[in-house]
């Protein structure tokens, strides 16, 4: 729980004072109130009409926008143990694909294909539940020209290890209270490409694993 404590310097200086300080908003509270009131009364004729519809117009807003933060509150929390598991489940596929890196072992592109296939569909859920944008619509990227054999897998998948281990150490899972838009972009950047070239290694060591078994 964040306790909020705000220090206005020259207004609480004794016991009296602390409880004076409620009272008097309290009165300020209330005299705005009965001038709100007193407005909405005293307009002459269709000017009364027009200024009630648009003091009761800006209520309706205050209160849609107060209804809106609520709901998204509470949908972040109870969004927050698929966010967790997305999360810690991503960097879990992580090191196991990585670990294929060894150079005595060969790439299992069965076992490659269900991996990466996972890793996506978590990177897409996170990236809805994080409330990150999608990328915008780019022209067709061409086509690849380098052969896809187990050099090329073995570059995609150090590709791979570096979007991930950039987008886990993004300050936005340390400190939701001082991120910036950059830093919100660059993970958005980094989970975008993490979908794409997630998706780029299933697609291809798919097509291997069916070669293998030729």
């Amino acid at each position: 729980m964040i306790n909020w404590r705000i220090e206005v310097p020259g207004f609480i200086t004794n016991r009296t004072s602390v409880v004076l300080l409620p009272l008097m908003l309290l009165s300020v509270l209330t005299s705005a109130q009965v001038a709100k009131s007193q407005t909405r009364s005293n307009f002459p004729g269709p000017a009364a009409r027009e200024g009630n519809r648009s003091m009761d117009e800006y209520d309706r807003t205050i209160n849609r926008m107060k209804n809106d933060a609520k709901a998204t509150n509470e949908r972040r929390r109870s969004l927050f143990p698929q966010i967790n598991d997305d999360f810690q489940q991503i960097q879990i596929i992580h090191n196991e694909i990585v670990r294929m890196l060894q150079p005595d072992k060969g790439l299992n592109y069965e076992r490659l294909t269900d991996l990466t296939g996972d890793m996506k569909k978590r990177s897409v859920r996170l990236r809805e539940n994080l409330a990150l944008a999608e990328p915008e619509e780019t022209e067709a990227q061409p086509p690849h020209t380098e052969a896809i054999d187990d050099t090329h897998m073995k570059k995609g998948i150090a590709e791979l290890h570096d979007l991930v281990v950039s987008f886990v150490a993004s300050p936005i899972f340390k400190n939701l209270g001082v991120v910036n838009a950059r830093v919100i972009d660059a993970a958005t950047k980094d989970l975008n490409n993490l979908i794409y070239l997630s998706d780029e290694i299933k697609r291809e060591a798919k097509l291997l694993s069916k070669t293998a078994r030729k």
